[in-house]
């Protein structure tokens, strides 16, 4: 796990709470030793559509986590 990258998304993460698009979220590292990726799990706000938080998080996470490895969990 690279933990600067970990604390790079996490702070996204975090503006993305605190301006009201996501409730929460878990940052989580995949692959085999030596190679994890990150992988991001959120819990969007229920007055946020799914599709409007999605295309936030790519703009957001852009260069830190792939599309694909972002997941939006139910409200």
């Amino acid at each position: 796990m690279d933990l600067e990258t970990h604390y790079a998304i996490a702070d996204k993460l975090e503006a993305g709470k605190s301006a009201g698009w996501l409730s929460e979220y878990l940052v989580s590292w995949h692959g085999p030793s030596g190679n994890l990726l990150p992988a991001v799990t959120v819990w969007r706000e229920p007055d946020r559509s799914e599709l409007k938080v999605r295309a936030y998080l790519n703009r957001l996470l852009a260069n830190l986590v792939p599309q694909d490895k972002i997941d939006i969990a139910g409200v």
